[in-house]
């Protein structure tokens, strides 16, 4: 009975919500593995402890703080596939843990606020299990939102304080949603502010210019200290990407499966809210409210992130947003005596249903990784490649037989194999970013993607292709690079595009690997 009492008062219920989002996200991401989005930060995160550092060791478009906060579990926990997953749960604990205290404080009471944050915690970082770029800045953008919330409701400074900086964090995590986010939030704070006296105003935007100066020098003063050269960060963080963006606003289209029926359930959770919303209009002041600021900020969040996945066509991973808004229009139910019941029973059921319905697709299905396709059944164990890899039940896209999987994870260990033998200066090209940590040494290329497009690196015909080119040759000489090994999954285009033919020196292996050793008497690395 006690313990009963103490879970009313909500005692131990932020501990339960943290661990179970951190174990939420364990489970699926120990389930099955997309290469080129699941080890995207494995081995980025170990070669920052061996020295190496992105923008000037190796080209990043997206994912710097997930990299440096990966390297830090690792150094903390030592580099392992569950000790990477880490950096995934830990965020995913952290937000819903969040979620809750945001409601509580709204008035949500304890029972209820519970109810939706395990819900939320189960549909957040859980769709992806392993660190996303996506993820990380929805979500640390999402921090600031809740922050923002926060000190409307609380007037307490600090609240203020921390909204500038989880953006950035987010912001650096990938530009966007964060950027779409930031709009959304300077929008709202210029509603609040107008609504504010001068004194309660400057002092709001002195807190809001400190935290954001702040953030920007700290940033300065890390460069400095890892030896990174701002233009290489503006170039590959800031330029480079926004002639990625214009070209995919250029072939935008927006039709009715991309704008409506892919978020079908959450304009329905949406509409509940705006429901109450405009029903609460008749109030005097309502404008003023918290609740009204509440439901703009919604809108606005489910607009900047439903755009930012038509933008980019990944795969939809935004439903956390129905336990969210479900849960904001339960707070608003509370003042509508006639329609409390009614309407508390159907947003709970409504919350039960879309829930399960979106864990059996993205958590157990693995639907964000393409793995909906695929029989769990024929994964094996990853320690057969090494037991870094141990817990994870090795299976990708498109293996429909256990000896497909069991081939590709065999293929694995003769490249590790090869690899091991070579005892000179060498890199991989692959999506599979794992060889590093498996022959703890840095093996690892100058990309950490190869998607075949210009998503990552600039290809032929981008303005900053040379720039590239330069930043290749550049890498080989200052790591003295002796050969390239070229997996599979990669076309040696990612190689020759850039690099003097009349350097490389090609050999076929086994397995269909390629090697290319450079010819060291070569003047000009440098493709023309």
């Amino acid at each position: 009975m006690t313990s009963l009492r103490n879970f009313s008062k909500g005692k131990f219920i932020p501990a339960i919500i943290f661990f179970s989002g951190l174990l939420f996200c364990h489970i699926t991401g120990n389930r099955g593995v997309y290469p080129i989005d699941s080890f995207s930060h494995f081995d980025s995160g170990f070669r920052i402890l061996h020295g190496e550092h992105p923008f000037k060791d190796y080209w990043i478009v997206s994912g710097f703080f997930i990299d440096y906060f990966q390297s830090l579990i690792f150094l903390l926990f030592g580099a392992s596939w569950q000790s990477y997953i880490l950096n995934a749960s830990l965020l995913n604990g952290f937000i819903s843990t969040l979620v809750y205290y945001l409601f509580i404080k709204l008035g949500l009471g304890v029972k209820s606020s519970f109810f939706y944050s395990i819900c939320f915690a189960l549909l957040a970082y859980p769709s992806s299990g392993t660190p996303f770029v996506d993820h990380h800045s929805t979500f640390l953008s999402l921090i600031s939102v809740i922050f923002l919330i926060l000190a409307i409701k609380t007037k307490k400074l600090y609240f203020w304080f921390l909204i500038p900086f989880f953006l950035f964090l987010g912001f650096l995590s990938k530009q966007v949603p964060a950027t779409y986010i930031f709009i959304s939030i300077i929008l709202i704070i210029g509603l609040h502010l107008f609504q504010q006296t001068k004194k309660e105003s400057f002092n709001i935007i002195s807190i809001l210019f400190v935290s954001s100066s702040l953030s920007i020098i700290l940033l300065i003063i890390f460069f400095k200290f890892v030896s990174i050269d701002y233009k290489d960060f503006l170039i590959q963080y800031i330029l480079y990407p926004s002639t990625i963006g214009n070209e995919r606003y250029t072939t935008l289209n927006y039709d009715l499966n991309n704008v409506f029926t892919n978020y079908k359930f959450i304009y329905l959770a949406l509409f509940f809210l705006l429901f109450f919303t405009f029903k609460n209009f008749k109030k005097e002041f309502f404008y003023r409210s918290i609740d009204f600021k509440i439901s703009l900020i919604c809108i606005l969040i489910f607009i900047s992130l439903a755009q930012h996945i038509i933008v980019t066509k990944n795969q939809i991973f935004i439903f956390f947003l129905i336990p969210l808004f479900l849960g904001f229009t339960h707070l608003q139910v509370k003042n509508n005596q006639n329609l409390k019941k009614f309407f508390n029973y159907l947003l709970i059921i409504f919350c039960v249903l879309a829930t399960l319905k979106y864990h059996l697709r993205f958590n157990v299905d693995r639907k964000f990784h393409e793995l909906n396709g695929v029989q769990f059944s024929n994964a094996v164990s990853s320690v057969k490649l090494s037991k870094k890899l141990s817990g994870l039940k090795w299976i990708s896209p498109r293996k429909n037989t256990k000896q497909e999987t069991l081939l590709e994870v065999n293929q694995l260990n003769a490249y590790k194999n090869i690899l091991l033998k070579d005892k000179s200066k060498k890199i991989i090209i692959t999506n599979y970013s794992l060889f590093s940590v498996l022959l703890d040494e840095n093996v690892s290329s100058y990309s950490r993607w190869f998607p075949g497009d210009n998503s990552a690196f600039p290809i032929k015909g981008n303005i900053f292709f040379n720039k590239f080119s330069d930043f290749i040759s550049t890498t080989f000489m200052n790591r003295k690079i002796d050969s390239i090994y070229i997996l599979p999954d990669v076309d040696e285009r990612n190689l020759t595009d850039y690099i003097n033919p009349n350097c490389l020196i090609k050999k076929k292996l086994d397995y269909k690997i390629i090697k290319f050793d450079i010819d060291k008497n070569c003047k000009d690395f440098t493709s023309k």
